[in-house]
């Protein structure tokens, strides 16, 4: 009986250290994220079912004027900002939505069976609540208001590639920067 007990008890602690390692190598170590291999083997997988009746939606977002961050408070409050941006994209999705950090102060979401103008709407939610916390409101970890500029896309075919998706939605949200930043723009 020992003997079975030990068995168990290894097979238990070995079957945890396997799943601490995928964990790990799935998501981004700063934020818990999905990392951006994840990410695109999972826009991959949506993208294979994609269509009209059931879009993916993929929004690119980048924190503006980030770098002043990092430069007036130094990078350990920078990483603080990360973190708490990353909770709040966890947050603003469903379990089923991928939430994942593909760059420094680069974010991007995957929407799986969400129009067009459902992913404004949960872009535009998410800049918008971004943008109402300062220092206080953040219990310290924003030193000061941050805002997001937002990129969308919305795929309905089995043809669009997961690179086209992030390029689109990529340069919708470099359009939301040189407009003024601190705002969505759809792909057209």
């Amino acid at each position: 009986m020992f003997c079975l007990y030990d068995v168990f008890r290894l097979y238990r602690d070995s079957h945890l250290k396997y799943q601490q390692s995928y964990q790990n190598s799935i998501r981004d170590p700063l934020t818990r994220l999905y990392n951006r291999s994840y990410f695109y083997d999972s826009l991959n997988q949506a993208l294979g079912a994609c269509k009209a009746s059931r879009p993916v939606s993929v929004i690119v977002s980048d924190l503006d004027r980030f770098k002043r961050i990092n430069d007036c408070y130094g990078h350990l409050q920078g990483d603080k900002v990360l973190q708490f941006v990353a909770h709040l994209l966890m947050d603003s999705v469903r379990p089923q939505d991928i939430a994942a950090r593909i760059g420094g102060e680069e974010f991007v979401l995957m929407l799986t069976n969400t129009s067009s103008e459902a992913a404004y709407q949960v872009a535009e939610r998410i800049r918008l609540k971004l943008s109402s916390f300062d220092k206080t409101s953040s219990g310290g970890q924003l030193p000061e208001p941050i805002t997001i500029s937002m990129g969308v896309f919305t795929a309905t075919s089995v043809e669009t590639t997961a690179e086209e998706c992030v390029e689109k939605a990529d340069k919708a949200m470099y359009e939301a920067k040189e407009t003024g930043r601190n705002r969505v723009i759809v792909s057209r």
